[in-house]
């Protein structure tokens, strides 16, 4: 149960890397696994179902984070950025520049209250998450990291809200 979620220490970091992926299908037993192992954790938990909820919105507008390519970042950008760093020292980390995908997801931040709580509530997620796991990542986790649906969805929502700016 969520109440008596073990301390982070005790999920493994390529666990929360395919479990906020998410399972590619079905049959993805791994994929579940992982994010049966990393629900004890209710950080994680929380950030998994905010990510939910903005990726269904998202699909809504028919914005699918698969569909995106972004630019990719440097571990040391992920790390600042973990670290408190905001603005133009973490701009690179906003690299989705679908236009479209950026155009209407600012037009439902504007326009949807839902979406906007969504949105707010699930970046603070992502933030407490990544602040709580960077230190124990390695490069090439944070990179993979960084290549996640829910990674992909902070990189459009944080974009639009402004965090880079």
């Amino acid at each position: 149960p969520l109440d008596e979620a073990e301390p982070a220490e005790a999920v493994d970091v390529d666990d929360l890397i395919r479990a906020i992926n998410f399972p590619e299908n079905a049959e993805d037993e791994a994929g579940f696994e992982a994010l049966r192992r990393t629900l004890i954790d209710r950080r994680i938990a929380t950030l998994i179902q905010a990510s939910q909820d903005v990726l269904t919105l998202l699909s809504q507008d028919g914005i699918y984070m698969d569909d995106l390519t972004p630019t990719p970042a440097a571990p040391g950008t992920w790390r600042r950025f973990a670290g408190g760093q905001r603005g133009a020292a973490v701009a690179a980390l906003g690299g989705i520049s679908d236009r479209s995908s950026l155009a209407l997801s600012s037009g439902r931040m504007k326009s949807d209250p839902a979406f906007r709580d969504a949105t707010l509530l699930f970046l603070r997620r992502f933030d407490d998450v990544l602040s709580t796991f960077e230190p124990r990542m390695a490069d090439a986790q944070l990179t993979r990291f960084a290549t996640t649906r829910t990674a992909r969805a902070f990189m459009l929502l944080a974009r639009v809200t402004g965090t880079f700016d």
